[in-house]
C-alpha cells in the first residue's frame, strides 16, 4: 500500500514539474519538451559531456547538420547562456528549448549507452592579427593578464583562452600551464625553462574553457579520468604555431598544458645554435660521415630535438634518403620523410626501425632508444652503411656507452658503430638591454681558471683569463622585469676515438672515459657553460643553476 502511495505522488509530482515547465516554457515563448515521450536523439547527446551537462541542467535533444536543439531546466542561468554562446562559437546554430527535472533525469540515463567519443571541430584556432595587436598592447607586464581575465570571467568568460594564449606569446611562453585547485584554476606561463605564476580565474567557468581546448585538440569531450594527448595550430596573421595539449586527472579536475611550438624557434640552423667553432668543427666532420651512429643526450626540454632537426636539415639532399620515426613528429620537415609511433598498431620504434631499414635509407632519425631491442637495430644500422641520429636519457655524454651496455648491447659491438654522443643544457641568456659587468673576487677567477686548466687552447682563443669580466642580470621592461631574455645552448661533445675504443673493450666506468676524453679535447657541460659567461652571453649564477656549484 505504501508503495502505491509513494508511486501516487511521483506522478503528482511529475505533473507538476511538466506544468511548470510547460508555463515557463509559454512565459519565454521557448519550446517545451516533454522527454519521456520525445526520444533524445545520440547524436545531440554526445555533444555536450555528461558532467557539463549535469551541472548546468541541460541535455542535448536533436542535432540536424549545424542545428542543435538543446533542453534546459533554466534557460536564463547565466552559465547555460554562456555555454550556449560557446557552442555557437563551435559553428552550432542553437535552439534552446525547456525541460522538467524528471525529463532531464531521464535523457541523462542515455549517456550510459553513449561510447567515448572525439569531437574535433577544427584543428586550427583562428587569433584575428589586430585583435592578438590589441591583446599584447595591453599586456605589458605579467600583471596585466590577472586583471584581465578577472574582468573577463563575468563579462566574456569566452575572451579567456585567446588572452591566455595572446598572452604566453608575447611573453615568449614555451608552455601553458592550468592547475585546478579546490576554488580556482591557476596559470602559470613558463618562460626560459622556469615557470611563473601569472593568473587564476572563478573555477566555475573551467568547464567551458577545458572543453573548447579538447575540441580544438581533437580530445574526448566526455573522458576526464584518463590522461589525453592531442594538438591544434594558431593562425596568426602569416606565422602559425603548433600547440600540443596534455591532459591529466588530478585531485581537483583536469590538469592541462599546452606546449606552445613556433617553428621559427624550432627550426633554428646548426649555426645558430649556440656551438662554439671547436664543437662545430667536430659535429659537422661527424654528420658528414657516410655511416655510424650519434647519441644526443640530456633531459626533456633542453634543447635535443631542436639539435637534431638542424643536423637533419643540414645535411638534407636531394641525393639522400632521410627516415624518420618519432613520438610525437614535432614538426613536419621538407624532403624527409617522417613517420611516428603507434603502439595500438606495434608501431614502435623497434618495428619502426626495421620497416624503415626494408626502404633503403641513408639516413635515420630515431627518436628515442629506450630499450634493448631498439638499442641493437640501430647499432647494427649503423654498421650496415647507415647514418643514424638518436637520443638517449642519460645525464651526461660519459654515461651514454655504460647506458647502452646496461640495455644489453654487446660491447665489442659499441666502438665501431657509435661515432659521437652528444650532451646539451641550455642556458637563458642575459638581457642585453639591463645587463651590467663587474669584475669578479679573487676566489671566483681561481675557481674558474682551475675549471678549465683541461680545456684545450684553441676553445680558449678569444678568451682573456687574466682580465676576466662577468655580467649580471638586473631586470628591465624589456625582459620583463626577469633579467634575461631568450636562451642559448651549451654542448659536451664525447667523440669516439680510437684510443677511447680501447677503453671501451675493457670494462669501462665513467671515470675511465672521462679520463681518455680529456686527453682527446673533451670539453664538458660545466666549463662549456663558464665559456659562455665568460663571453658574457649569460651569468655565473645561471651556470651554477643549470649544471651545478663551482664551489
Amino acid at each position: 500500500m505504501d508503495n502505491d502511495f509513494q508511486d501516487f505522488l511521483g506522478k503528482i509530482q511529475e505533473k507538476e514539474e511538466e506544468e511548470i515547465a510547460q508555463k515557463l516554457a509559454n512565459i519565454l515563448h521557448l519550446k517545451y519538451f516533454n522527454l519521456k515521450f520525445h526520444p533524445v536523439d545520440p547524436e545531440a547527446l554526445k555533444i555536450i559531456p555528461e558532467n557539463i551537462a549535469k551541472e548546468l541542467g541541460i541535455v542535448g535533444i536533436e542535432k540536424y547538420g549545424n542545428k542543435l536543439i538543446i533542453g534546459a531546466l533554466n534557460p536564463l542561468k547565466k552559465e547555460v547562456q554562456e555555454f550556449v554562446e560557446q557552442l555557437k562559437k563551435e559553428k552550432y546554430n542553437v535552439e534552446i528549448g525547456v525541460v522538467s527535472k524528471s525529463s532531464l533525469e531521464k535523457a541523462w540515463n542515455e549517456y550510459r549507452f553513449i561510447k567515448p567519443i572525439k569531437v574535433k571541430y577544427t584543428e586550427v584556432l583562428e587569433i584575428d592579427q589586430k585583435k592578438l595587436e590589441d591583446i599584447q598592447k595591453t599586456l605589458q607586464i605579467k600583471e596585466d593578464l590577472k586583471d584581465i581575465l578577472r574582468k573577463l570571467e563575468d563579462e566574456n568568460p569566452l575572451e579567456i583562452l585567446d588572452y591566455i594564449i595572446a598572452g604566453a606569446i608575447k611573453f615568449d611562453a614555451s608552455d601553458v600551464h592550468l592547475e585546478p585547485t579546490e576554488n580556482e584554476i591557476v596559470v602559470k606561463i613558463r618562460i626560459d625553462g622556469i615557470l611563473y605564476e601569472i593568473a587564476s580565474f572563478k573555477k566555475a567557468i573551467y568547464s567551458f574553457l577545458k572543453n573548447r581546448i579538447k575540441l580544438f585538440a581533437g580530445l574526448y569531450l566526455n573522458i576526464t579520468e584518463k590522461p589525453q594527448d592531442g594538438r591544434f595550430s594558431i593562425n596568426l596573421g602569416k606565422k602559425t604555431i603548433e600547440i600540443r595539449v596534455s591532459t591529466i586527472p588530478s585531485s581537483y579536475d583536469e590538469t592541462i598544458v599546452m606546449r606552445l611550438l613556433d617553428i621559427e624557434k624550432i627550426m633554428l640552423p646548426l649555426e645558430k645554435l649556440g656551438l662554439e667553432p671547436y664543437d662545430m668543427k667536430i659535429i659537422e666532420y661527424y654528420i658528414k660521415q657516410p655511416n655510424g651512429l650519434i647519441l644526443n643526450t640530456g633531459p626533456t626540454g633542453s634543447g635535443k630535438t631542436t639539435t637534431l632537426y638542424a643536423i637533419l636539415n643540414k645535411i638534407k639532399k636531394p641525393e639522400i634518403k632521410i627516415i624518420t620515426i618519432e613520438d610525437p613528429i614535432e614538426y613536419k620537415l621538407e624532403g624527409i620523410t617522417q613517420t611516428q609511433v603507434n603502439p595500438d598498431e606495434n608501431y614502435t620504434f623497434a618495428t619502426g626501425l626495421r620497416s624503415i631499414l626494408r626502404q633503403d635509407p641513408d639516413v635515420i632519425l630515431v627518436g628515442e632508444i629506450r630499450d634493448r631491442e631498439t638499442a641493437e637495430i640501430a647499432i647494427h644500422a649503423s654498421l650496415t652503411g647507415h647514418l643514424v641520429l638518436s637520443t638517449l636519457h642519460t645525464n651526461d655524454s660519459l654515461g651514454a656507452i655504460p647506458r647502452l651496455i646496461n640495455l644489453g648491447v654487446e660491447k665489442s659491438l659499441i666502438p665501431p658503430a657509435l661515432r659521437l654522443v652528444i650532451a646539451q643544457r641550455l642556458l637563458r641568456r642575459v638581457c642585453n638591454y639591463c645587463k651590467s659587468e663587474y669584475e669578479p673576487d679573487g676566489n671566483l677567477k681561481k675557481l674558474i681558471i682551475n675549471y678549465l686548466k683541461t680545456v684545450p687552447e684553441e676553445v680558449l682563443e678569444n678568451i682573456n683569463l687574466d682580465s676576466i669580466r662577468l655580467v649580471k642580470a638586473n631586470g628591465c621592461e624589456k625582459c620583463l622585469n626577469l633579467g634575461y631574455k631568450g636562451r642559448v645552448a651549451i654542448f659536451e661533445l664525447l667523440r669516439v676515438t680510437e684510443d677511447l675504443s680501447k677503453v671501451i673493450y675493457q670494462s669501462p666506468t665513467e671515470f675511465a672515459i672521462l679520463e681518455q676524453a680529456i686527453k682527446d679535447g673533451f670539453v664538458n657541460l660545466k666549463q662549456a657553460g663558464l665559456i659562455k659567461a665568460l663571453k658574457n652571453l649569460t651569468t655565473i649564477e645561471e651556470v651554477e643553476k643549470v649544471v651545478g656549484s663551482l664551489v
